[in-house]
C-alpha cells in the first residue's frame, strides 16, 4: 500500500479492479466476473439497496439483524417487515415459516447469516431452504456473510444457479482491513453488469484496492485471525457466564449477553466500548486475550458497584 501511495494523484489502473476480481474469485471459487468490488461490506449492500429496490417496495428483515438495513431501507422508503428471530437455548433460530410467508411479494430480503447481534447461524448455506426462499420470493434475496471466516459455511457455490440469489463479504473481519473500506457483492454475472453501470472504476481508493489484493494474496493470515478469535471468544464466553450473565452461544467474532442494567457508560468510563444492540442485551466484540481479561474485569468492577450501590 505504501509503495503504491505515490500514485495517489493518477486513477487507479483497471488491472487493479481486474487483479481484486480475480483473486475474490479464486478465494470463493467463482468467476472472476460474478464479483462487484465495493467500499466495504457496507457497500455492497447500499448497493443492492439504492439500485435494486424502488420506494415502497417490501424488504423482510430479521429482527435482530444488522442496523443498516433498516437505515437504506428507510432512506429509500422501503416497506419494512420484521420477522422475530426465536430464542432457543443459547442460540437464536430463524421463524423459518414466518419469513417463507412473508417473501411472498417482497422486493428485497435481506439476511445476516450469521446473524448479527446474535452471532447464530441462519441458512448456513443449505441450499435446500436457499431455494425455497428464492423461488418463493418476487425479488431478490440478500445474504451478507460478513462473518463468513468465522463461520466456515457460504452459499457462493450457488449465484450461477439462482439469478436473484446475491452474497455480501467483507474484509473487515478476519482480514483487519475495517479502516480501508473494502468488500464486495458476489453475484450472477448479469447483475454485477447491472451494478457496474451505476458505478465508476474508481469507487474503492488505490490504497483500499491494494490492500485487499495483498491480503487475499495471502489468505492464510485471515484463517489464523479466525482460529485465533474463536478460540478467544470461548475463554470470553465461559468468564461471561462465570459473572452470571446469560451469555449466547456464537459462530462469529462477538458474543451477545442479556443484563438488565446499563453497562455502556460505565464501561466506558473505565475504557470500555460495548454495544446495546437491543434492549436489555448487549454485544460485545472478541479481541486478543489480553483485552477480553481487561473486558471481564472492568465488567466485574462495575457489577460490583452496582450490587453495592442496590445494597
Amino acid at each position: 500500500m505504501k509503495k503504491y501511495l505515490v500514485q495517489g494523484n493518477r486513477y487507479q489502473h483497471p488491472d487493479l479492479t481486474k487483479r481484486f476480481k480475480e483473486l475474490a474469485a479464486e478465494y470463493n471459487r467463482v468467476e472472476p466476473e460474478e464479483i462487484f468490488p465495493t467500499p466495504g461490506g457496507d457497500g455492497a449492500i447500499r448497493s443492492v439497496f439504492l439500485n435494486l429496490s424502488m420506494p415502497g417496495d417490501r424488504v423482510v428483515l430479521n429482527h435482530p439483524s444488522y442496523s443498516m438495513y433498516s437505515v437504506y431501507s428507510s432512506f429509500r422508503g422501503l416497506n419494512q417487515v420484521r420477522v422475530p428471530l426465536k430464542e432457543e437455548g443459547d442460540w437464536w433460530k430463524e421463524d423459518w415459516e414466518k419469513l417463507v410467508k412473508e417473501v411472498r411479494d417482497a422486493r428485497l430480503v435481506a439476511i445476516d447469516d450469521p446473524n448479527n447481534p446474535t452471532g447464530s447461524p441462519m441458512i448456513m448455506g443449505d441450499e435446500g431452504r436457499l431455494r425455497e426462499l428464492v423461488e418463493t420470493t418476487k425479488g431478490i434475496v440478500l445474504l451478507d456473510e460478513a462473518y463468513y471466516e468465522f463461520s466456515g459455511y457460504t452459499a457462493s457455490r450457488l449465484v450461477s444457479k439462482y439469478p436473484n440469489l446475491m452474497i455480501v463479504r467483507t474484509m473487515s473481519k478476519a482480514f483487519s482491513l475495517a479502516s480501508f473500506r473494502v468488500g464486495y457483492l458476489i453475484a450472477n454475472r448479469d447483475v454485477v453488469k447491472a451494478l457496474e453501470k451505476g458505478s465508476t472504476p474508481f469507487d474503492v481508493a488505490l490504497p483500499s484496492l491494494v490492500a485487499g489484493i495483498t491480503a487475499l494474496e495471502n489468505p492464510g493470515y485471515a484463517r489464523r485471525i479466525a482460529q485465533e478469535i474463536s478460540e478467544n471468544r470461548e475463554e470470553l464466553y465461559r468468564g461471561l457466564v462465570s459473572l452470571g450473565m446469560k451469555t449466547y452461544r456464537s459462530i462469529t467474532n462477538f458474543l451477545l449477553f442479556r443484563h438488565s442494567g446499563e453497562l455502556v457508560e460505565p464501561l466506558m468510563k473505565r475504557g470500555v466500548a460495548i454495544r446495546n444492540p437491543v434492549r436489555g442485551f448487549y454485544r460485545v466484540s472478541v479481541g486478543t486475550r489480553e483485552q477480553c481479561r481487561i473486558f471481564l474485569d472492568k465488567l466485574g468492577e462495575v457489577l460490583e458497584n452496582s450490587n453495592t450501590e442496590q445494597g
